[in-house]
């Protein structure tokens, strides 16, 4: 086969090739917040939350936890991060986390005027 011959019969597998590695990861990488991941649970300050799909796959300190070069990555510092409901931020629970503004007022919900972010099943809604 001549070169031009497998330049044109390569051109369609390479244009696969291209169009799956531009396709956006579904992992987000909440970084720097103070995160409370369940009532009660002590904070963790300058965490990171790694989100993938509808679940969140791990939480912890910068230091400790790895962040994945593929991902969309928002910065936090300065927010709070608490779980929706009775819910926890934990690997393996539901991407359900609201971002407020400063730290929680007891057990009493989050006001809207309080609420910077909120995130459902791994999408950001507001």
């Amino acid at each position: 086969m001549t070169a031009p011959r497998l330049a044109r019969a390569a051109a369609p597998l390479l244009f696969l090739c291209l169009l799956a590695g531009c396709q956006k990861s579904d992992t987000k990488i909440l970084i720097g917040a103070t995160t409370l991941p369940a009532a009660g649970a002590p904070p963790i300050t300058g965490s990171v939350i790694v989100v993938s799909g509808k679940t969140i796959r791990a939480v912890g300190l910068q230091k400790d936890v790895p962040i994945p070069q593929d991902s969309e990555r928002t910065d936090l510092a300065g927010t709070w991060v608490v779980p929706q409901g009775q819910g926890r931020i934990a690997p393996g629970e539901p991407a359900n986390l609201t971002v407020l503004r400063h730290a929680p007022q007891g057990a009493e919900p989050a006001s809207p005027s309080e609420i910077s972010r909120q995130m459902t099943d791994g999408q950001w809604k507001f």
